[in-house]
């Protein structure tokens, strides 16, 4: 860059045209040449005549100065005038490139790249060689410092990463030669570890810092009210900024689009923004994520999990004219315990209930299948539904017309888990306790593991199952003394799930605990909308479906290792960052889906400062 004191110019060959405006100026005031006399006698028709507006023979000064001076100043315009100029020595040594590349990046992306491929412009006109480092990308083999021409082939490869850069101090910094010069490109947020990395690079030589002032905006995961979901944005402060929050999932025909739409209003200074989407079930079981409108970056978009779907239970009414039967209402804890949370469908008819294409049937001590339904339910089942099931004294007591294989035992039934011993047993029977039975800590491998068993759950009568070599695979939760409490086996896509006691308080008193809540929880019947603690994602697997890059674009993860429950539970509680082990996106567990997106509530979103 040219300097002239106070002012300097970005393009200062250009200023050589300046040499030209004498020549224009000569070019302007020539004179055509001398006309060439011949005799023609009509000119004397022309003799006398007199010229109104006689114009002159030269171009007048002024205007020659004035044209002059436009074109010296549209001359001086091009050359790229800059006011007080920072003036920097050409640069010498090794030139390393240091890029954040973060979700905060994002937003800018290509403002980033251009700044680098002038770096290596002016390093390839050096002569100077080049080393480009992603904080959130390291380089294996440490620090190569290549030809300017090897990076630009590189360009197109480079992108942000959906987390943040680690708080430690690269390994690679000692490697680094004396005199090597620093390019830092930010992501303009202040983290732990900046400023020690900031000190190791000016140890080694000169560090330039570039930033620009585009604002961060992060979106926080979702939060529910009954029926309203709410979203928050948070920023650094700045003037007022009107934006627009999408909701995008599915139609009816497996086309993602934008399924509703809430404005995203911050005021000036605001540090936050809300957005509030109020949806019928129908359309808030379709949304796969949310998006502010027009902004790039992972942390522009919140994904959803099983956490926003209100699932559809089906529930069986009892069948029969027993008068006794429907006065006990065996679904009315089932009932209390999922209208909260779930939407619920009640039928008589089984037929109807499918029609309403139901996530989950609940049968409460319903053993009276035809052939007709047990077919439907068989398909409804293969095709990934839930069917869960509760014992009581009809399904005990069942007789020819009830899959009853002789008087023993029940034949094994595609609606049932485990077979079923005729008969139960109860507190005072022929095969009874003496007192209730409690139950049993709930096993590694069970859905419900971590959860706490109260000491004042008791058992008074169950259904038995058959003794078999799968019994003890079949049971995710057993009484103290080994009997089999809950048992579950998959069906195709689906799974049967069955409690070998009633759904009322007639065989014991487990729905009316919170641990029926809980158990139904992990079953994934009901959502509340709440995230797992550490003890109930103990002990888990969770395998990732879809990850999120840097731009905020979903990605089959086919391919990646699942992740264990622990790791799962740092990150939702907010003391771990999501990184290349666990990056943002949607993790499957045996149960449920969960949602890790690459900002959260408290994110930091503190401005970086520089010295």
């Amino acid at each position: 860059m040219l300097s002239l004191d106070a002012l300097g110019f970005s393009a200062p060959v250009l200023l050589y045209a300046l040499l030209a405006l004498p020549i224009l100026w000569w070019l302007l005031r020539a004179v055509p040449p001398a006309p060439v006399r011949r005799r023609f006698a009509g000119i004397a028709l022309l003799l006398g005549l007199r010229e109104d507006d006689p114009e002159s023979q030269r171009t007048p000064w002024w205007l020659l100065v004035l044209r002059i001076g436009a074109l010296a100043a549209l001359i001086v315009a091009l050359a790229g005038p800059v006011l007080n100029p920072v003036r920097q020595a050409p640069g010498q040594g090794p030139l390393l490139v240091v890029m954040d590349a973060s979700w905060a990046s994002a937003r800018d992306w290509p403002r980033r790249i251009d700044r680098l491929g002038r770096a290596l412009d002016e390093a390839q006109r050096a002569g100077r060689p080049v080393a480009v480092i992603s904080l959130t990308d390291p380089p294996v083999g440490g620090v190569e410092f290549r030809a300017a021409e090897h990076w630009r082939e590189r360009l197109a490869g480079l992108a942000p990463r959906p987390w943040a850069a680690p708080a430690a101090l690269p390994d690679w910094v000692p490697e680094l030669p004396e005199g090597a010069e620093t390019l830092w490109i930010s992501d303009g947020l202040a983290r732990d570890g900046r400023g020690a990395l900031l000190n190791a690079l000016a140890e080694r030589g000169p560090v330039q810092v570039f930033e620009p002032a585009t604002p961060v905006i992060a979106l926080a995961p979702a939060t529910f009210n009954g029926d309203t979901v709410t979203l928050t944005a948070r920023r650094n402060p700045g003037p007022e900024q009107a934006l627009t929050l999408l909701a995008i999932g599915r139609d009816p025909a497996g086309v993602e689009r934008d399924l509703a739409r809430a404005p995203l209003l911050f005021a000036a200074g605001a540090l936050r923004a809300e957005a509030s989407f109020s949806l019928p079930p129908e359309l808030r079981n379709r949304i796969t994520r949310f998006q502010i409108q027009g902004l790039r970056g992972a942390g522009t978009v919140s994904l959803s999990d099983d956490s926003l779907r209100r699932r559809k239970v089906g529930l069986l009414s009892v069948r029969g004219n027993s008068e006794a039967l429907a006065l006990l209402s065996p679904l009315h804890y089932i009932r209390e315990a999922l209208a909260p949370s779930a939407d619920l469908v009640e039928s008589a008819s089984l037929d109807d209930l499918l029609l309403a294409g139901p996530d989950v049937i609940v049968l409460a001590d319903q053993p009276g299948m035809t052939e007709a339904e047990t077919a439907a339910l068989t398909d409804w089942l293969e095709d990934g539904g839930l069917l869960l099931r509760f014992a009581g004294p009809r399904l005990a007591g069942a007789g020819a017309g009830g899959v009853v294989s002789g008087s023993a035992s029940m034949a094994e039934d595609p609606l049932l888990p485990v077979a079923l011993r005729a008969g139960g047993r109860t507190v005072g029977g022929a095969m009874s306790w003496g007192d209730p039975r409690s139950l049993a800590p709930f096993p590694d491998t069970s859905p419900f593991v971590g959860l706490p068993v109260p000491a004042d759950v008791g058992i008074r009568a169950q259904v038995l199952a058959q003794p078999g070599p799968e019994l003890a695979s079949r049971t995710i939760a057993a009484l103290a003394d080994g009997t089999p409490l809950v048992t579950r086996v998959a069906r195709g896509a689906g799974q049967v799930v069955l409690f070998h006691v009633t759904a009322n308080a007639e065989w014991s008193n487990l729905p009316l605990s919170g641990l029926f809540v809980s158990m139904l929880d992990r079953l994934a019947i009901s959502t509340r909308g709440s995230v797992p603690d550490a003890g109930e994602l103990a002990g888990t697997v969770w395998q990732p479906e879809e990850v999120l890059d840097g731009f905020g674009m979903l990605h089959r993860a086919d391919d990646r290792a699942a992740v264990a429950g622990e790791d799962l539970a740092g990150i939702l509680a907010g003391d771990a960052q999501p990184g290349p082990a666990l990056p943002p996106g949607l993790y499957a567990g045996a149960a449920m889906r969960l949602a890790v997106n690459a900002t959260g509530a408290t994110t930091p979103l503190t401005a970086a400062t520089w010295p």
